[in-house]
């Protein structure tokens, strides 16, 4: 008898051991890659560093004007070229000897191409005549790591895409050289597949935030938040399909911004799937910019709306810039909350809210109370859309690397078994974990027919929303950007619920931006569920995030109507400028680099 039942547990367990085999060489082949990618970065930054302390250093200014190259956003960088008060040369030099240290001190930059760029930058300064006017002008600019560019991988943090360099620009790097920008001088770190608001790869390591190491700069733009708060560069290039501009922006302290999805070309941008396209299109991924200036934001938008991008991509609605629209000084009656009834914020959320309302009513705005609608409905219909697959383009994107360990509550729900899944959403619920229990229900595979049903009620939701704006006569939104500051490294697993404020606008299709208005105080290091669904587990983290959050950076968050990027931009820009500098801090980091020291 044993021996009758002895070869199918033999079969059993010779299965799992193949698969831990299999597992454990492709652990080992990735940590390779990755340790080889990395040892070829660090070679080549060692190589550039000392050409630019060496072969550039007689090039380099005094001291006053380095500060003032890096400190400047891009419209002053600008200005000060046009009156020649430094050279194009100086400003490529000043920015890539910062570029090389702040990503050695928070890992935030993945490749380096400074060489390339000082070499354009001569070019500008050797033209005497310096007659054609664009809108970038020798204007360094950082490019998230999964926007092609020619020469450079688009990895997406995922250590089996390294050593594939595109073979040509993407179309936004095509866009930003042709108004003169030196685009991709540096590239910029993201998470494994670009899932959650955080910045961790094999390859590249765990990003730190540039107002405290030990939180994360959000993501899956972080690298890119990181490097412009931290004076590497004035702009950066990333994406958004959840928040991905929007809570680095808030993280660190800086200004993005998320087009209307559909208006801005993705054309040449790598996406997390082995088809190299994104088969689920009911909620877009949008390309966008952030900087240190609502400006800057403007100059990338305009250098995006331009004729080649409509004729390389005639998929794109031809909506050029309205100047018009972005200058008008019509006041606008604009809605706001601090709470979305699915997750409070926490008070310096709450309070960066409350002052903007005052500043936009001393600006003529009207800014009345507005209650959003139904919030745990668009939490439904985010997870159940995005994750209908149950995660499998994700795991054929990886190619067999094994996922960040940050995924594995969120890929162990995608992937539960749905005849499992009441049972583990009743338990959930019988622990008090309402929030955590919804997401589990929502997500998940689904057949053709409930994704279909998914996407009806997707658009009755929209309709929902727009139909109520348009009876309160709403031209815009005011909101906070997350629940939170800046989480600890490796929170965001836990604290997807927070992001609520940001993936909403993405379902609904709206354009939206985020102005850093100010830091938690410290007599706001702390978390109260203020009576919303329960005290579950999600809350504790939230308390433990607030802990010890004084000076971390707080911004608010502007949303307008679909393709009304511009009026979003000319409130933003509005409300920047009734904030005092001195709410919106330099991180210590960036005052502390030191470009001479080798």
């Amino acid at each position: 008898m044993i021996l009758y039942y002895s070869w199918p547990v033999g079969l059993f367990v010779s299965y799992f051991i193949w698969k831990w085999l299999k597992k454990s060489r492709y652990r080992s082949i990735a940590h390779h890659c990755a340790q080889r990618k990395r040892s070829v970065r660090d070679k080549r930054r060692e190589e550039l560093l000392n050409l630019l302390q060496t072969k550039y250093s007689s090039k380099l200014p005094d001291q006053s004007v380095i500060e003032r190259i890096y400190k400047s956003t891009a419209t002053e960088l600008l200005e000060g070229l046009e009156k020649r008060d430094f050279t194009y040369t100086q400003v490529v030099l000043v920015l890539s000897l910062r570029a090389i240290k702040i990503g050695q001190e928070i890992n935030c930059t993945t490749e380096e191409f400074f060489d390339q760029a000082i070499v354009l930058a001569e070019k500008l300064d050797a033209d005497e005549t310096g007659q054609e006017k664009l809108l970038l002008k020798g204007i360094p600019i950082s490019i998230k790591d999964h926007i092609d560019q020619q020469g450079a991988d688009s990895s997406m943090g995922m250590t089996m895409r390294n050593f594939r360099p595109s073979l040509k620009d993407s179309l936004i790097v095509q866009l930003l050289k042709e108004q003169g920008a030196l685009a991709g001088f540096v590239r910029t770190a993201t998470i494994q597949g670009m899932m959650l608001p955080e910045c961790e790869s094999e390859t590249y390591g765990i990003v730190g935030n540039p107002f405290d190491r030990t939180r994360t700069p959000g993501g899956s733009s972080g690298g890119d938040a990181a490097l412009v708060a931290a004076c590497g560069t004035p702009i950066g290039i990333g994406s958004d399909i959840g928040g991905s501009i929007r809570i680095p922006a808030h993280f660190c302290g800086v200004f993005g911004f998320k087009p209307t999805p559909g208006r801005i070309t993705r054309k040449g941008v790598t996406v997390p799937s082995k088809k190299q396209y994104m088969g689920e299109t009911n909620v877009r991924s949008t390309m966008g910019p952030l900087a240190r200036s609502t400006a800057d934001l403007v100059l990338v938008m305009r250098s995006f709306l331009q004729e080649t991008m409509w004729f390389e991509d005639p998929e794109i609605p031809r909506q050029p810039w309205r100047e018009e629209r972005f200058n008008d000084k019509k006041r606008l009656t604009i809605g706001y909350y601090t709470n979305d009834n699915w997750f409070p914020a926490s008070p310096a959320c709450i309070r960066a809210v409350n002052e903007a309302v005052e500043a936009l009513r001393k600006l003529g705005h009207t800014v009345i109370p507005y209650t959003p609608i139904d919030v745990p409905e668009a939490v439904r219909l985010y997870v159940g859309i995005v994750g209908a697959d149950g995660a499998r383009h994700f795991y054929e994107s990886l190619e067999n690397e094994p996922h960040n360990p940050l995924y594995t509550a969120l890929l162990f729900s995608a992937q539960l078994p749905n005849f499992l899944r009441p049972f583990i959403v009743c338990f959930m619920r019988l622990l008090g974990e309402q929030r955590n229990a919804i997401v589990i229900e929502s997500v998940g595979s689904k057949s053709a027919y409930e994704y279909f049903d998914l996407v009806i009620d997707l658009r009755r939701y929209i309709d929902r929303w727009l139909d109520d704006m348009k009876q309160n006569h709403i031209d815009l939104l005011l909101t906070p950007v997350n629940a939170l500051p800046a989480y600890r490294r490796g929170q965001s697993k836990y604290l997807f619920s927070s992001c609520s404020y940001t993936f909403l606008f993405n379902i609904l299709h709206l354009p939206a931006g985020v102005v850093p208005t100010t830091v938690v105080r410290d007599d706001e290091q702390y978390y109260e569920e203020s009576g919303n669904l329960h005290n579950d587990m999600i809350s504790k983290m939230a308390k433990d995030v607030c802990r010890g959050s004084a000076g971390l950076p707080i911004g608010v968050q502007l949303v307008g109507w679909p393709n009304d990027d511009e009026r979003v931009l000319c409130v933003m820009n509005e409300l920047e400028s009734t904030i005092d500098k001195n709410h919106r801090p330099m991180p210590a980091l960036a005052k502390n680099i030191d470009i001479y020291a080798n």
